[in-house]
């Protein structure tokens, strides 16, 4: 087996330890060619992944310095079908009666082969 074949399990064990299975509904958005978008909505097929809390430290540059805050993250598998908040996409997912949108997605390298996507997501009010 292959290096990045082995990491793609381990990620693929670690997101079944503590599996969240969310449904993205999908609103794309393209121009109409008048200055204006187009929103088209669409809902995904349920994806498993881990939704866990990191705390992050942030220097504010003011008197106070760092301060601490609480990161939502999400693990997905290396195929997952997800996309970070832009001017063409927006994902949105409910979980634990919250809503969240994915704003930030990063495909994590092995040997030049994605092996899991790390992603950063909010919750909306």
């Amino acid at each position: 087996m292959k290096i990045y074949e082995d990491i793609r399990l381990q990620q693929d064990r670690i997101i079944n330890q503590n599996k969240a299975s969310i449904i993205i509904s999908r609103t794309t958005r393209s121009d109409d060619g008048a200055g204006g978008w187009i929103e088209t909505p669409s809902t995904l097929a349920s994806q498993d992944v881990r939704i866990y809390f990191k705390q992050s430290r942030t220097l504010i540059i003011d008197e106070a310095g760092w301060h601490s805050e609480r990161v939502t993250k999400m693990l997905m598998k290396w195929d997952a079908d997800a996309e970070a908040e832009n001017e063409t996409f927006l994902d949105v997912f409910n979980y634990g009666s919250k809503d969240y949108k994915i704003y930030d997605i990063k495909d994590i390298y092995t040997q030049n082969y994605i092996v899991f996507k790390e992603c950063s997501i909010i919750e909306l009010t």
